[in-house]
């Protein structure tokens, strides 16, 4: 055994990582010899492949910026290692463009732009904004250019959700990774039929989503550009449909008239990196980097087009990878188990920094810096016995970690990260039955930025269901700001769903430091709720408790 592959097994704490791993010692390839900037996936590809003929092996990605039409996607007992974090750079090669609006209109659907691309057109689509940042999803909505006046810089668009009206130094568009369906899509098609595909070339991956972020998305692959019609490499895996019906009626008949207004779009959008069921597969010492987010919206942010998307992965390792503003999530892992996520930095993304997906467990992040997204850490469904350990969870729009109970996050183990400055809560319980979950020797200060006063360090709340067996031990939950924007440290909070009542109880807080706080440094609800040795802390018993 080498030892690059004795370090993977001790990384992965298995000495043995599959029956066939053993004729991969012997394979290092060099990737450079691959590049060709002229392919879609500049070569690289080839590579991971190359490798996965051996049965697995090193490929050794050289210095560079490499612009991509399409993600590459791991193989099995494939080892990725780049030349380090910001030296080895993966990017969309699509340009993403921004338009602004030039003049108020007086009709929402025609448009006075500072410029028109070349290459937008008659069935071009795009992204309208009114104002950037936008609201959540009820203001970027889809459209599709009908027409084009280049002399009076002005486009007209069809908007099947509507379009308010845009005003000049605060409307804009984006394009460049949307286009409009001219017919529905079947499983099993091997061509989809596009009201433009100007932008498209072959070998672009494409995604199906229905906008915004309503369905979970089929990733395409093209082969061939005929005309408006993209021709497939593999057939589409799902339905979709490219019309959304209209309500108004006939007036004579009383009939619906369907199919008069564009639904889906296709979006020129992918992960860098992705892969589904692939098992022993290592990346290390490189970056992922999208566009600017402060500048365009593309509106679809599924978790599917996570920089770095793994589907049912077994014994993953990501070390020293960072993703930087990428349009979704930065790293997401759904199902499979044993993935360990380490020394990372995901910053700036639109969606979660990282995202331990529906299923996903036994698995560990730690020593990683999570920066500037909209949720440092959110864990989905069924997410059992991780390890959240060493890392900074700092300056996220909403919380530093939440999602976690609801449902079925059970025996999870959050310590000795630093938590702090986040927009919402520190940390967000929504539920979790006899949840086994520990929360211990963290520091957790200074959150509730956006709201002050709205969100407590630790909010053990029964949102969804009823929120009990937590443990909070250990942890350093203060506020040190001269204008405190977290005014309660730890907050239980009963509620109700669907009509019936949650509970919050049954919990053990003990042994924290909880300091600075303006309301309280402790609020109980739970009558079985043991609160004990908090140093001192403020502790408020709700509705008579003691």
């Amino acid at each position: 055994m080498t030892l690059a592959r004795f370090v993977f097994a001790l990384i992965l704490g298995t000495v043995a990582l599959s029956p066939r791993a053993p004729a991969a010692d012997d394979c290092r390839i060099d990737a450079a010899e691959f590049v060709d900037p002229a392919l879609p996936d500049c070569g690289l590809q080839r590579a991971i492949d190359k490798a996965a003929e051996h049965r697995g092996g090193e490929v050794l990605l050289p210095a560079g910026t490499f612009r991509l039409r399409r993600g590459l996607i791991l193989r099995d007992n494939v080892r990725l290692i780049g030349a380090g974090i910001d030296k080895t750079i993966l990017m969309p090669a699509r340009m993403v463009q921004r338009l602004d609006v030039a003049a108020d209109g007086p009709d929402g659907n025609v448009v006075r732009l500072d410029e028109i691309p070349r290459q937008l057109q008659c069935g071009s689509a795009v992204v309208a904004c009114r104002r950037y940042p936008p609201a959540w999803y009820g203001d970027p909505r889809p459209a599709v250019v009908t027409s084009i006046d280049r002399r009076a810089g002005s486009v007209a668009l069809e908007a099947p959700y509507g379009l308010k009206e845009m005003k000049a130094g605060e409307g804009l568009l984006t394009f460049g990774v949307a286009a409009a369906l001219e017919r529905s899509i079947r499983k099993g098609d091997r061509e989809i039929h596009l009201r433009s595909a100007a932008l498209f070339r072959p070998g672009d991956e494409l995604a199906l989503g229905g906008p915004p972020n309503q369905s979970l998305l089929g990733q395409l692959f093209v082969k061939e550009v005929r005309g408006n019609v993209l021709l497939l490499e593999e057939p589409a895996q799902i339905d979709f449909e490219g019309w959304l019906p209209d309500e108004k009626s006939d007036e004579k008949t009383g009939e619906k008239i369907g199919n008069t207004k564009v639904n889906a779009l296709v979006w020129a959008l992918f992960p860098m990196l992705h892969a589904t069921g692939v098992k022993d597969c290592f990346v290390s010492d490189l970056t992922v980097r999208g566009h600017d987010m402060q500048q365009v919206r593309p509106m679809q942010t599924r978790y599917t087009l996570a920089g770095i998307h793994i589907y049912d992965g077994r014994r993953i390792v990501l070390q020293r990878v960072a993703v930087r503003q990428w349009p979704s999530d930065g790293i997401s892992l759904q199902a499979g188990h044993h993935a360990i996520v380490t020394e990372c930095i995901v910053e700036d993304c639109l969606r979660n920094g990282l995202h331990p997906g529906s299923g996903l467990t036994d698995s560990s992040f730690r020593n990683n810096r999570v920066t500037g997204n909209d949720v440092g850490l959110y864990f989905c469904w069924h997410n059992r016995r991780h390890v959240v350990r060493d890392n900074q969870f700092l300056n996220n729009r909403q919380g530093g970690i939440t999602g976690l109970g609801n449902p079925g996050d059970r025996n999870n183990v959050i310590e000795c990260n630093r938590i702090a400055q986040n927009g919402g809560p520190g940390i967000a319980i929504n539920g979790g039955e006899a949840s086994g979950n520990v929360i211990r020797d963290n520091v957790i200060e200074d959150n509730s930025q956006s709201e002050p006063g709205k969100h407590p360090g630790v909010a053990i709340y029964a949102a969804l269901e009823d929120a009990r067996q937590y443990t909070l031990v250990g942890n350093t939950i203060r506020d040190t700001q001269a204008e405190p924007t977290q005014w309660v440290g730890i907050e239980e909070r009963a509620g109700a769903y669907r009509g019936q009542p949650t509970v919050a109880d049954g919990n053990v807080i003990r042994n924290n430091v909880a300091v600075g706080h303006k309301v309280a440094d402790v609020i109980v609800t739970g009558s079985s709720t043991r609160c004990e040795a908090n140093d001192g802390a403020k502790v408020v018993f709700r509705d008579g408790q003691r």
